[in-house]
């Protein structure tokens, strides 16, 4: 699903892995929950796990892809975003 989608579904989780400098910051890769996507501005809200450094903060839809896309040093790849989700029923649980 797309992030917008993602952010809105009451049974997922949207993590991103983003460059931080993209979005103004100090730092580079960072990962962060979603907790939030305003459609009226097209804004997602980061609920940066460095709460001192930064706290929950608005970014742009378009900014935070352009954050998603530089390639991380270590990998040789460009970072990204993973929803994690579970299917609504009270008790479920996917561990085997």
């Amino acid at each position: 699903p797309s992030i917008a989608t993602a952010a809105t579904r009451p049974t997922s989780f949207l993590v991103v892995s983003y460059t931080r400098r993209v979005i103004g910051q100090t730092g580079s890769g960072h990962f962060s929950p979603v907790g939030a996507y305003d459609e009226a501005s097209d804004h997602v809200l980061i609920l940066d796990t460095a709460r001192f450094k930064y706290g929950p903060h608005w970014v742009s839809l378009p900014l935070m892809f352009e954050a998603l896309l530089p390639l991380d040093e270590a990998t040789g790849k460009s970072r990204g975003y993973m929803v994690l989700g579970y299917d609504g029923s009270e008790g479920s649980s996917n561990a085997g």
